[in-house]
């Protein structure tokens, strides 16, 4: 999968509708993109979308998991005026939010709006020194109230709107790169695996609801029961004002190590990555790693668990900025590591 295809996958559907709980807005379309990769595609009742590769081969049993689910906003109250009210659905900042476009998900179709805020020149000097909140901010759709009720209703998901934008040397920022980039490095290593009669099966799924936590990924893992799982997330890019340790060059894939990592999983990943040219630096974590990599670990048993992630900058915002080179390498990776497990996988053991 090229550089140009990769831009395209993400670009397509990250415009898609896909907060926690209601991912059905994407899933049919990445189930497109892997339908031509795949031996199977199916979806579960959580609308986890399963891509298996190698279906009918001897070897392990490997689920790799990035989630198909963006952080989100939900109608919590209609006011006298029209306007919405708004509650978080995953981890939204209030900051990124005024003037921000976004679709009220409605039972007879999405209701455009904007996110607006009490002007500054309207604000006290005491209130100008206040974070802003979610109660400060609100929805507005044009319409008067009774017009408002007719066709809204608390409850109804708020999906941010913001276009994906090609920049300078391979760089890509918008919204939803986390972690629908992560999907199209699955597609990557989906491709490589099928042209190349790896003795695995190997299970790509897109799971849902990682942002309110990881709900897809445990109940795949437990669904699937596999030998081994790589997760792919994204992590924190260096940019402005990030520090050691914990922000990554964006031209570097991150091996995640700590106590949600199987170690010779990551020895693995990182010995195959010097062998093969892929560039890597190691992301420490010191407590559980908030992914669906803490599902998969402690899922149906425990299955040895591997994390890669891809840094971006700008994390949980409308113009999440990553090098598209990244995600392939993550792709190839993934796609490097399975294929030498399952060629050892006779005798093959963790300790």
């Amino acid at each position: 999968m090229d550089i140009e295809n990769i831009a395209r996958f993400i670009a397509e559907v990250t415009a898609l509708p896909g907060v926690p709980g209601y991912e059905a807005g994407v899933n049919g379309r990445i189930a497109e993109w892997f339908r031509p990769l795949a031996d199977e595609v199916f979806t579960d009742d959580l609308e986890n979308l399963y891509a298996c590769v190698g279906a009918q081969r001897n070897g392990p049993r490997v689920i790799v998991c990035a989630h198909q689910d963006e952080i989100g906003l939900v109608v919590s109250k209609i006011e006298d005026d029209g306007s919405l009210r708004i509650f978080k659905n995953g981890g939204v900042d209030p900051r990124i939010l005024p003037g921000m476009e976004v679709s009220v998900q409605t039972a007879s179709g999405p209701l455009y709006g904007v996110i607006g805020a009490k002007p500054p020149q309207l604000l006290t000097a005491e209130d100008r020194e206040k974070a802003l909140k979610l109660d400060d901010l609100y929805v507005d759709v044009g319409y008067k109230a009774e017009d408002v009720r007719s066709r809204v209703r608390v409850g109804d998901m708020v999906v941010m709107l913001a276009p994906s934008l090609r920049l300078a040397n391979g760089c890509m920022a918008g919204k939803t790169m986390d972690d629908r980039a992560s999907v199209a490095a699955m597609l990557v290593a989906a491709e490589l695996l099928s042209q190349r009669s790896v003795p695995a099966e190997t299970y790509f799924v897109s799971t849902t609801q990682e942002e309110i936590g990881s709900v897809g990924a445990k109940s795949a893992t437990f669904r699937l029961k596999p030998d081994l799982a790589i997760v792919i997330d994204v992590t924190h890019g260096e940019g402005p004002g990030t520090g050691k340790w914990e922000a990554y060059p964006v031209n570097k894939v991150t091996v995640a190590h700590g106590p949600n990592i199987q170690p010779k999983l990551e020895k693995i990943a990182v010995e195959t990555a010097k062998e093969n040219g892929v560039d890597t630096v190691m992301e420490v974590c010191t407590g559980v790693t908030a992914t669906d990599a803490c599902e998969t670990q402690t899922a149906a048993g425990g299955v040895p668990s591997l994390l890669l992630s891809i840094p971006l900058k700008y994390m949980h915002t409308s113009v999440e900025l990553l090098k598209l080179d990244t995600v392939r390498e993550t792709g190839r990776l993934i796609a490097l590591v399975i294929e030498k497990i399952a060629r050892e996988w006779e005798g093959f053991s963790w300790f």
